[in-house]
């Protein structure tokens, strides 16, 4: 019997220095701290709170999980007071492990996922000139493409029925049935 898939609660996340976190200006980010022992003393610097470094209910990995709802709900709060463009500025200035969470916008105009051919142009009837998602398994010897794009809702409907042995007068009534479109 397989166990059940874990699901992250940011709000009560094992780490609170491996979660995300919003900013001011409605912007996420990933703290991104793996070895959190070493990252706390300028985690705490950073946000402005060098006290919690050696707080008994912060100062190891375990008291941060055992603390961690209150030190969440904390971090939330402070983090909430500065846009990210003002954090970021910080974060580098205390060597804290982050990573921008990205709009759909930013994503398909972002240098590297466009170097990487990540997105494709498609026509579209509907929308021409609409960008994909590429596949994202890449192979040297046969390489994937996006040829078409997904068929519209009932495209296919009358085709595939009457592979299936159905007339036209057994679709016909299905369309008066509403059954199709």
């Amino acid at each position: 019997m397989g166990r059940e898939p874990v699901k992250h609660n940011r709000a009560t996340a094992r780490n609170p220095l491996w979660n995300n976190y919003r900013t001011k200006d409605d912007r996420w980010f990933w703290a991104a701290m793996l070895q959190p022992d070493l990252s706390w003393g300028n985690f705490c610097r950073a946000l402005g709170h060098p006290e919690w470094e050696n707080d008994s209910k912060y100062n190891s990995i375990e008291q941060r999980f055992w603390n961690r709802e209150e030190l969440i709900r904390f971090i939330d709060d402070i983090l909430m007071t500065r846009t990210m463009a003002e954090w970021e500025v910080i974060f580098r200035q205390n060597s804290i492990i982050y990573g921008r969470v990205a709009s759909p916008q930013e994503v398909v105009t972002d240098p590297q996922a466009l170097a990487n051919n990540f997105f494709v142009d498609l026509h579209h009837p509907v929308a021409p000139n609409l960008k994909v998602v590429m596949t994202p398994v890449k192979f040297v010897q046969n390489p994937a493409e996006v040829r078409a794009p997904a068929p519209e809702i009932g495209q296919h409907t009358e085709e595939i029925l009457l592979e299936m042995g159905y007339t036209w007068e057994d679709i016909a009534q299905l369309k008066a049935q509403n059954v199709i479109l």
